[in-house]
C-alpha cells in the first residue's frame, strides 16, 4: 500500500541501527557473525536501490520495501549477480525479519511486512546428506589412542559430538550442570539464539 505524500513514513535507518545494534544482539542475542550476516543482506538491498533503482540513500524509506521493489531485487540478484538460490534465500529471510521487527515497532508497516512475507525464494535444488561410514567414523576416532591426556580429552569430544549430535559450535559452550549421567543420561545444549535443548546420551556410548 503506497502512502501519500504527505503521510510521514518511518526513519528507515533508524529502524536500521536499532535493528542490528540493539534488538538482534541484545533481545536476540545473537552471535556477531549472525548479525554481520543480516547487515550483509541489508547492505545488499541498499545497494540494489541505489544502484539499479536509482535512489539516493539518504532518501530510501519503506516505501522502498513494497513488492514490487522485493521482486525486482529477488530477480536482480538471480539473473544479473548470478547468486545461488541459497544465497538469495539468505537475503531475502534477513530482509523480510527486518521487516517483520519494523512492524512490530511502527503499526504502519505491518501492511509492508505483510506483503514481502509472501515472497518466495527461488527453490533450491536438494543436495544428498554426506556422512562418515561406519569404518570411516572408526578410523577417526582410532587417530586418538587415549595414551595421553590429550588424547582422550580429543576422542571424548568426538565421541560426544557423535553421539548427541552437537553442533562443533555447542560444544564449548557447555558446563558440567549440562551433563546428566544418571538414567536417563542426558546432555543440555545451548545453540544459536541462546536456544536449548535436551538430547539423551546411550549407556555405552
Amino acid at each position: 500500500m503506497k502512502r501519500t505524500p504527505q503521510e510521514p513514513t518511518s526513519n528507515f535507518w533508524g529502524y536500521a541501527r536499532n535493528y542490528l545494534h540493539d534488538y538482534l544482539p541484545n533481545v536476540r542475542a545473537m552471535a556477531p557473525r549472525s548479525i554481520e550476516s543480516y547487515r550483509i543482506s541489508l547492505e545488499n538491498y541498499v545497494n540494489y536501490l541505489v544502484t539499479e533503482q536509482h535512489v539516493h540513500r539518504q532518501d530510501i524509506s519503506f516505501d522502498h520495501f513494497e513488492r514490487q521493489f522485493l521482486k525486482s531485487w529477488l530477480a536482480w540478484m538471480q539473473q544479473a549477480k548470478k547468486y545461488q538460490p541459497a544465497t538469495i534465500g539468505l537475503r531475502l529471510s534477513a530482509v523480510k525479519a527486518f521487516l517483520r521487527f519494523a512492524s512490530a515497532e511502527d503499526l504502519t508497516m505491518v501492511a509492508v511486512y505483510q506483503a514481502a512475507k509472501n515472497i518466495k525464494a527461488p527453490a533450491q535444488p536438494r543436495k544428498p546428506i554426506e556422512y562418515l561410514q561406519e569404518n570411516e567414523t572408526t578410523a577417526v576416532l582410532a587417530a586418538f589412542d587415549g595414551k595421553d591426556l590429550k588424547s582422550r580429552r580429543n576422542r571424548m569430544l568426538l565421541i560426544l559430538l557423535y553421539d548427541s549430535g552437537a553442533r562443533v559450535g555447542e560444544i564449548p559452550r557447555l558446563t558440567l550442570d549440562d551433563l546428566k549421567l544418571e538414567k536417563p543420561a542426558h546432555l543440555t545444549l545451548t545453540g544459536k539464539g541462546a536456544k536449548s535443548r535436551t538430547v539423551p546420551l546411550r549407556e555405552n556410548g
